[in-house]
């Protein structure tokens, strides 16, 4: 394939890899941000588009795209019946949030499951009171469930099989996975649900997976167990999640995204005292843009070369 004749980069990098953009691009126009704002209808000649976010008009607009590199892993913003109606090729950040979001998955887990909440507001009054605290279940022995096993789930059960846990998970392949002692397919997600005491949600947000934890599925989850999502706010039914938790259903929930996002002042998840609510920010990593920038580079040396992309997002699954 030969090179391509205008790239748009819509991502905030740095001078230094727009510079190796433009060696590695070597032929083709290099279009930043400043270019797009200032000229918008430059969109229309661009065939490869490295983007954080752009409207579904904007990308109506641009006749020649073919290929579209985006800065996250999530793409549900982009999958319009039009996109995959015109066969573009996606490709994601997959990879690069793996390691942040795992460290965060066992801050959230340990804080409730060490009841660490609870104990700051002890300290907020200067209150020492032990009682409650003395016979808190350990992690070693437990049973955790990581549904959607990809890079950022493989991770998470690296971990937790470190700290001595049963690892079970959800995958659509059911070929073995490093640390996981079983993978289940998607239609037995509640058995899995059934067997857990901390369940990990990774799941994207597709047609398949919206709302698919909702009151059926929270109702033969364990009364003890605790829910973490940093996946997508929409796999999980909010009001049926909130009801759970007030009735004690469930033993507590760590949500790194939300649904709706960013969770309204007044919405009573803030005022649970069995959640922790983080403002997705759980991928986050001070190097991360020149990670998914590797990415891009590599894929457009591939790209030029006519060889097989990476990171390759499969529009009739969604991710």
């Amino acid at each position: 394939m030969p090179t391509p004749r205008v790239i748009a980069i819509h991502a905030p990098v740095s001078r230094e890899l727009m510079q190796a953009i433009e060696r590695e691009a070597a032929g083709a126009t290099v279009l930043g941000r400043a270019e797009l704002k200032r000229e918008p209808e430059r969109l229309r000649e661009v065939e490869v588009l490295f983007t954080h976010h752009l409207k579904p008009e904007r990308l109506r607009e641009a006749e020649q795209l073919r290929w579209v590199q985006t800065l996250g892993a999530g793409v549900e913003w982009l999958l319009g019946p039009e996109v995959v109606a015109r066969g573009l090729t996606i490709t994601n950040a997959s990879g690069v949030h793996a390691e942040p979001i795992a460290e965060h998955v066992f801050g959230l887990i340990l804080a409730l499951g060490r009841r660490l909440p609870q104990v700051l507001a002890q300290q907020r009054d200067r209150r020492w009171d032990n009682a409650p605290f003395l016979q808190l279940p350990t992690l070693a022995g437990s049973t955790l469930a990581i549904l959607g096993v990809g890079a950022i789930g493989r991770h998470i059960a690296a971990i937790g099989a470190a700290f001595g846990m049963h690892v079970i998970g959800t995958r659509r392949g059911a070929e073995p996975v490093p640390h996981v002692e079983r993978v289940y397919p998607p239609a037995q997600l509640r058995e899995v649900l059934e067997r857990a005491h901390y369940v990990v949600n990774a799941l994207p947000l597709t047609a398949a997976t919206d709302g698919v934890l909702g009151a059926a599925e929270l109702a033969v989850m364990r009364r003890d167990a605790i829910l973490i999502n940093i996946g997508r706010g929409g796999t999980v039914r909010t009001d049926d999640l909130v009801a759970a938790l007030r009735e004690g259903r469930i033993g507590g929930a760590g949500l790194d995204v939300t649904d709706p996002e960013p969770l309204p002042a007044d919405h009573p998840l803030w005022t649970l005292d069995n959640v922790i609510v983080t403002p997705h920010y759980s991928g986050g990593r001070p190097d991360y843009v020149e990670r998914v920038t590797a990415i891009f580079l590599e894929n457009l040396r591939r790209y030029r070369a006519g060889e097989p992309l990476t990171n390759v997002v499969d529009l009739a699954a969604g991710y």
